[in-house]
């Protein structure tokens, strides 16, 4: 199956920008058309590896479904050198395209004669990034051995290699569109800080997503991980951030606090992220803090989450889901 660059409604949104564009700045256009251009051989390159599906026979070695899972397991999903080339190539397709819709963001946001097709470049671009975002989710279920059964684990392997190998087919994962439409309802929800309990986020993300988060948040709701993991994801801040607001606000007798109570009282040594902006790889920035600072607790085995908010609810939903993705 061939990787798809644009199907027919985002080509002609494509075509729609550059008609629009080609009178008010030629040299923009210009540079779309480049790049696209470019795009569609990288597709092309693409298409041309074998289907890292397939089994395949090398010499005396077979490669199949069952020996890329094993190898994702021994190895892990980030070795460059140990996964099939066409994942390495899909993840750059994919990294050329969030940025061309970027830069059309921008463009369509110094012109208004392209104001009309904002909203959906946006949407578009926001895709690209929360695919990489998605796939760092589920290699992490795929890594963690001894946290997970291991038909969650396969579950998560399976689904992710679907992803490697379609790329943009949304219609192939079962779990994902949760955990996007949760980084989409963050983007909407700044937080107010308050109490720093995180209710009133907690009521605002809820009433914008699924059932599936409902019964997450039913089932899960009142593990002390999931609790800590929540507050990280509903403020913007390390769980360590949050500790230090909280003593804060005991020992000097405040009830609630917001943002510029939080920079008056403890400047630099806090760093609230702003995930409200309408650059989507900020929540990509977001995301990664968290998973960094993640590995150093478990380094230093110090208190907090031990896991993401996505991480957590990929992995419940894929222990649920009974319509996961067949094993091969």
């Amino acid at each position: 199956m061939p990787i798809r660059l644009r199907d027919a409604p985002e080509q002609q949104l494509l075509d729609r920008v550059r008609q629009a564009l080609e009178p008010i700045d030629p040299q923009a256009c210009r540079q779309i058309e480049g790049t696209e251009k470019n795009l569609d051989r990288l597709s092309a390159v693409l298409d041309d590896y074998p289907s890292i599906l397939d089994e395949r026979t090398l010499g005396c070695e077979v490669y199949s479904l069952d020996t890329l899972i094993e190898s994702l397991y021994r190895d892990g999903c980030n070795h460059t050198v140990l996964l099939p080339t066409k994942v390495i190539v899909g993840r750059a397709f994919t990294v050329a395209k969030l940025n061309l819709y970027g830069f059309l963001v921008k463009v369509a946001g110094g012109h208004h004669q392209l104001a009309l097709f904002r909203e959906e470049l946006q949407k578009q671009w926001e895709t690209c990034i929360f695919s990489l975002l998605i796939e760092d989710v589920y290699q992490v279920i795929v890594e963690r051995d001894g946290c997970y059964s291991a038909s969650v684990r396969r579950r998560a392997a399976i689904s992710l290699i679907h992803l490697w190998e379609h790329r943009f087919d949304r219609t192939l994962i079962n779990y994902a569109p949760t955990v996007i439409d949760l980084w989409r309802v963050r983007r909407r929800v700044a937080p107010v800080f308050g109490t720093m309990l995180g209710t009133r986020e907690l009521v605002k993300l809820s009433a914008l997503l699924s059932d599936r988060w409902h019964r997450f948040l039913i089932e899960r709701g009142d593990d002390q991980e999931v609790l800590q993991a929540l507050q990280e994801f509903v403020f913007g801040l390390l769980h360590e951030d949050i500790t230090l607001i909280n003593r804060t606000m005991q020992l000097q007798n405040i009830s609630v606090i917001n943002r510029d109570d939080l920079i008056e009282k403890l400047g630099e040594q806090i760093r609230p992220v702003e995930v409200d902006s309408s650059d989507p790889r900020e929540m990509y920035r977001f995301y990664q803090r968290r998973s960094s600072c993640i590995k150093r607790r478990a380094l230093a085995n110090q208190p907090g989450p031990r896991r993401t908010l996505e991480e957590l609810l990929l992995a419940y939903l894929i222990d649920k889901d009974q319509t996961a993705t067949p094993e091969a």
